[in-house]
């Protein structure tokens, strides 16, 4: 039969009240094992916003429901206690119902750590403070003997109501399953998607540990030093380590040499040669505090956030990450698309300054026998201060026995690629501005490759554009609520995907892509059983006519175009039937009278 199982497709909980008292408003995340919901509780007078992990039940023997209820209410325990520290999501309850087990927490409100880390280095000394914030965090993690297993920066939740980093997201739904399989005496799943980057490789391949989560700490430090993303940083093929040295090893400091020491520990590909636990990481990391000037080693034992590091209400958006204060109120007026530009030049300014002096890099942390780092550091500094075909050559002459051999060879296929599109970009962002298109200056700086000589090029355009993005951008959005009204998400969702991140308007979008998002789904859903009922009345014609209505790019795409094969050919095998009956009418041929 082709009627739709509801637990398949169709999502209940957006139609009543979980527990008699918790609203779904949006489901954040969707798997086989359980969903996410962002909530509300109607029982409380401000109905505040809560998370809901739900847990689904794979199968429905007695013995594994008892085994997976007994591991539910452990893990609830565990979270229970974790929740007591002032840093972390509040367990507010827990429940059993016919669909499943339940977990509701504290909703925390701020902007995730993923916003600080824009794409330029940080100063050792907010590093430091960075790993402090993350470290003690986690101490209290492991200090349960349970380790967090999605370590990585969209789980760090700057609070906005203090501006204190919080933990959250702890993989609650998948550890409850894994144990139970565990249990069973079950495979489990042999490689897990690392599609951030931020997983070690005993945990991609399933087997983590509590230093799986020091890796990825590591590796938020590593990001915040170099301003490089781990996606963009290369392997050795032969041990596994990550070769991120040349981009962190600018600066001859005392403290940047402990700070190189302590993240290279942190990311070692062998987890046995990592620090074992969290405490035994920040304590390596206290040490590197003592180096700080006395204010901010007082304020990294107060744990106060506020002193070096982000905050979303005092640094504006894409702007560097030092907590200075600015000399002139310009910052306080410009317009975000301004402070793009703004941001773009500092940034230029600041690479190109450490780039011209390559006196300056710190030669004792390469080997005597091995030069082959220093000459692909050199050849970086050149490639971002415009010098291409020097920093080739220079990457080019690096022997075959060097170590930096294979990086060198392959950061100069990405540098030449990058160039390119950075030319491409910077000349699309000039045609743009002398059409007037401001709105297409700001996307087209927005996919600009980090390269300090293309970012001088591009930030006049920027500043220049900037009241044009604006009326632009402020033209989509409205053109989506249009859309959005007559229920046309799927021409709502493309308007807002196009408002580039620096307009005013950018957060608001955000906002709606998520909400069209979720009613394009629940659309979908409509739409993938008005099919399934056409289909079960042989209405063909009409149950294509659904599906086409179903976009690419959602969960329920998939089936849709299997049953759009399906009933394509049912409909074909259908239209031969009536064909024959029609040329061969059998029992109803009436023998004509010719007398």
């Amino acid at each position: 039969s082709d009627v739709l199982v509801s637990a398949e497709v169709s999502y209940p909980e957006l139609d009543r009240l979980l527990d008699g008292r918790y609203q779904v408003n949006q489901i954040l995340a969707s798997g086989d094992w359980g969903r996410t919901y962002l909530a509300q509780d109607t029982r409380r007078p401000s109905q505040p916003d809560c998370i809901i992990q739900h847990v689904l039940p794979v199968a429905s023997d007695d013995a594994y429901r008892y085994a997976l209820r007994h591991l539910f209410v452990r893990e609830a325990a565990t979270l229970e206690r974790l929740g007591e520290h002032g840093q972390m999501p509040r367990l507010l309850a827990c429940f059993e119902d016919e669909q499943g087990l339940h977990l509701v927490q504290e909703f925390i409100g701020g902007s995730s750590l993923s916003l600080e880390l824009l794409p330029q280095p940080w100063h050792e000394e907010q590093v430091v403070q960075l790993l402090l914030e993350c470290l003690e965090l986690l101490a209290v993690v492991h200090s349960e003997c349970c380790r967090h297993g999605d370590v990585r920066p969209d789980n760090f939740i700057r609070r906005s109501q203090d501006s204190k980093l919080t933990l959250t997201n702890f993989g609650t739904v998948r550890d409850v399953h894994l144990s139970l399989m565990t249990l069973q005496g079950k495979a489990a799943p042999s490689r897990v998607p690392n599609m951030q980057g931020y997983q070690p490789p005993e945990q991609v391949q399933g087997l983590p540990c509590l230093a799986s989560d020091i890796y990825a700490i590591g590796l938020i430090g590593i990001q915040a030093l170099t301003g490089v993303h781990p996606l963009q940083l290369s392997r050795d093929p032969k041990t596994g380590e990550i070769l991120w040295q040349p981009f962190g090893q600018l600066a001859g400091s005392t403290l940047r040499h402990g700070l190189v020491a302590v993240l290279s520990r942190m990311v070692r590909a062998d987890h046995t040669q990592r620090y074992l636990s969290a405490k035994e990481a920040l304590q390596a990391v206290r040490s590197l505090a003592q180096r700080l000037p006395l204010e901010q080693r007082n304020a990294s034992i107060a744990a106060d956030s506020s002193s070096l590091t982000l905050t979303q209400q005092a640094v504006p958006a894409l702007m560097l990450p030092e907590a200075t204060e600015p000399d002139t109120p310009t910052e306080q007026w410009l317009s975000p698309a301004v402070q793009i530009g703004v941001s773009i030049g500092a940034v230029m300014a600041a690479a190109v300054c450490g780039y011209a002096l390559p006196h300056l890099l710190d030669r004792s942390l390469f080997s005597d026998t091995d030069r082959g780092n220093q000459a692909l550091a050199e050849a970086t500094q050149q490639y971002q201060a415009g010098q291409l075909q020097k920093a080739v050559a220079l990457a080019a002459s690096i022997p075959e026995d060097s170590a930096a051999h294979a990086p060198a060879q392959e950061a100069i296929g990405h540098w030449q690629k990058d160039w390119q599109t950075a030319e491409r970009k910077a000349q699309a962002a000039a045609v743009a501005l002398q059409q007037g298109n401001g709105l297409a200056v700001l996307q087209q700086a927005q996919g600009l490759p980090q390269i300090a000589y293309w970012q001088q090029r591009v930030q006049p355009l920027v500043q220049q554009s900037a009241s044009q993005a604006e009326t632009g951008a402020a033209q989509l959005l409205r053109d989506a609520y249009g859309r959005a009204i007559v229920k046309d998400f799927t021409g709502a969702i493309v308007a807002l995907k196009q408002i580039p991140e620096g307009t005013s308007v950018y957060a608001k979008a955000q906002e709606k892509l998520r909400e069209y998002g979720e009613k394009q789904q629940i659309q979908a859903v409509r739409h993938l059983q008005s099919a399934y009922n056409q289909a079960e009345a042989k209405r063909f014609d009409q149950a294509l006519e659904s599906l086409q209505n179903i976009p690419a790019g959602i969960p329920t795409y998939a089936t849709a175009q299997a049953k759009i094969r399906e009933y394509t050919e049912k409909q074909r095998v259908q239209a031969d039937a009536l064909t024959m009956q029609d040329l061969n009418p059998g029992s109803n041929l009436q023998e004509a009278n010719l007398a």
